[in-house]
C-alpha cells in the first residue's frame, strides 16, 4: 500500500512540474517559456507550446499567449519577477489555441494585440468561437476560461514596430502551417520567431484545414535566406537554421513519396501502409500528426494536378 501511495505521488509531482510555467533566459533581454510535448489535457493543463518576451525600454513585448488565461497569466508574473513593466504588444504567430487563446491576460493589461489579417477575418466569422466550442467539447476544463480577443492591429504583408530600443520586423505569410502564419524578426538581434513553422526532432503539424505544404516549402525557403542566428520556434528548445532543413526534408519526404505512390495507382490506405515505417517515426509527435499530415498532403497533391 505504501508502495502504491508513493507511485501516486510520484505521477502527481511529475504533473505538476510538466506544466509548470517556468521562465527561462534565453539572452540578454528575451525570455521564454517551454511548453511539454503533446495534445492539450487536464495533466498539462494545455501547456503545450512556448511563449516569448523581450524586455524594451518602454516595456515588454510578447510573442505568443499559450492556450489559457490562467498560463498567459503565470507568464506574465513570471516576466513581472525580471521587471515589472507594462506588456506594450502582444503578437499571436497564428490561430492556432495554444497560441492564441490566452491573449486576453495582454489585452486587459493594455497590450496591443497583433496578428495577421486571417486571423481577424475567422475572428469576425464565427468559425474561431464555433471552434472553441468544439474544443471545450473534446478537452473538458482545459478551455473553460478562454475568452476569445481579436487583434488590434492586423497585419496583411509587412509591419515593423519599433518599441523602445528594439524593431521587429513581422511577415505575414501565405498559407503554410495555417493561413494565418507570421514571422517575426528582430534584425539587430538576427532572432526570428517563427511559429510552428519551424520544428527540430519533432514532427510538424500539417494537418489544418487552411495548411498548404506547398506553400510551407516556399516559407521554409524564405527563412533560409534570411541572416538568422536563433530560430524560436513554438515547440522546441531554440534552434539554430538547420532546423529549418529538418522541417524542410519531412515535409518533401511527404510530398515525394505520396506523389509517387498515387503514380503508381496506390489507395491512400496502401500509401499509410507503404510510408509507416520510416526514419521519421523516431521523433516526437509522429503517431499524434503523422497519418493527419499524410492524409492533408494526399488531398492537396489531387487539388494541384
Amino acid at each position: 500500500m505504501r508502495a502504491i501511495k508513493l507511485l501516486l505521488i510520484t505521477f502527481v509531482l511529475a504533473f505538476a512540474f510538466a506544466s509548470e510555467v517556468k521562465l527561462k533566459r534565453v539572452e540578454r533581454g528575451l525570455y521564454m517559456v517551454r511548453g511539454v510535448d503533446g495534445l492539450p489535457s487536464l495533466e498539462n493543463r494545455g501547456f503545450m507550446s512556448n511563449a516569448y518576451a523581450v524586455l524594451t525600454r518602454e516595456g515588454w513585448v510578447v510573442i505568443d499567449a499559450l492556450t489559457t488565461p490562467e498560463l498567459s497569466g503565470e507568464f506574465v508574473r513570471e516576466l513581472w519577477k525580471v521587471k515589472r513593466a507594462p506588456i506594450r504588444y502582444a503578437i499571436i504567430t497564428h490561430y492556432h489555441p495554444d497560441h492564441w487563446y490566452g491573449v486576453k491576460t495582454y489585452k486587459d493589461l493594455g497590450a496591443t494585440v497583433v496578428a495577421h489579417k486571417k486571423l481577424m477575418e475567422f475572428y469576425q466569422s464565427g468559425d474561431a468561437q464555433m471552434a472553441l466550442e468544439a474544443g471545450k467539447q473534446r478537452f473538458g476544463e482545459v478551455y473553460k476560461d478562454v475568452v476569445l480577443v481579436p487583434p488590434d492591429l492586423t497585419v496583411e504583408d509587412k509591419h515593423t514596430l519599433r518599441v523602445g530600443d528594439r524593431s521587429f520586423e513581422i511577415t505575414a505569410l501565405p498559407p503554410a502551417h495555417t493561413n494565418s502564419d507570421l514571422i517575426v524578426y528582430m534584425p539587430k538581434e538576427k532572432v526570428a520567431f517563427v511559429g510552428d513553422l519551424v520544428v527540430y526532432n519533432r514532427i510538424p503539424f500539417m494537418g489544418d484545414r487552411n495548411a498548404s505544404s506547398k506553400g510551407l516549402l516556399e516559407v521554409l525557403k524564405l527563412l533560409k535566406t534570411i541572416d538568422i542566428r536563433v530560430v524560436l520556434g513554438g515547440h522546441n528548445d531554440p534552434m539554430d537554421k538547420k532546423a529549418i532543413d529538418f522541417t524542410m526534408a519531412y515535409v518533401q519526404y511527404l510530398r515525394e513519396n505520396i506523389k509517387r505512390l498515387k503514380e503508381q495507382g496506390k489507395s491512400l490506405d496502401e500509401i499509410k501502409e507503404a510510408l509507416k515505417d520510416n526514419s521519421y517515426s523516431k521523433y516526437v509527435m509522429y503517431h499524434a500528426f503523422h497519418n493527419a499530415n499524410l492524409f492533408k498532403v494526399d488531398t492537396e497533391l489531387d487539388l494541384e494536378e
